[in-house]
């Protein structure tokens, strides 16, 4: 990713650590290929299975370096406790993020870009 965005990122991990939780970045920069497999993802017909993003490759900030997906880690595996992604947005505004927790059409508490 983006310089930028990586020093942003270390500073969220750092806030978080200080408040004892751990977090981690489970995707930075993606191929126009992974995020075509990605958006196709709740698109193929499978009873259940959710969309995952609405953009296609090279629609992505995540294509253009300018995006991370973070999870935090709690007793060893990454939960997915929806409370726990509130911190994330909060943390962002601290350091100049944009949250995708904000986001009205899709909401993605995971995401944050430049």
């Amino acid at each position: 990713v983006k310089p930028e965005l990586a020093e942003k990122c270390e500073a969220i991990i750092a806030l978080a650590a200080r408040e004892g939780f751990s977090l981690i970045v489970t995707q930075g920069l993606r191929t126009v290929e992974e995020q075509n497999a990605l958006y196709r993802i709740g698109r193929r017909g499978i009873k259940g299975e959710r969309k995952v993003t609405n953009a296609q490759g090279g629609q992505s900030n995540h294509n253009h370096g300018t995006a991370v997906d973070f999870a935090f880690v709690v007793g060893g595996a990454i939960s997915w406790n929806d409370r726990l992604y509130q911190n994330i947005g909060r943390w962002a505004k601290q350091v100049g993020l944009k949250w995708g927790g904000n986001w009205k059409k899709f909401v993605d508490k995971c995401h944050v870009e430049l």
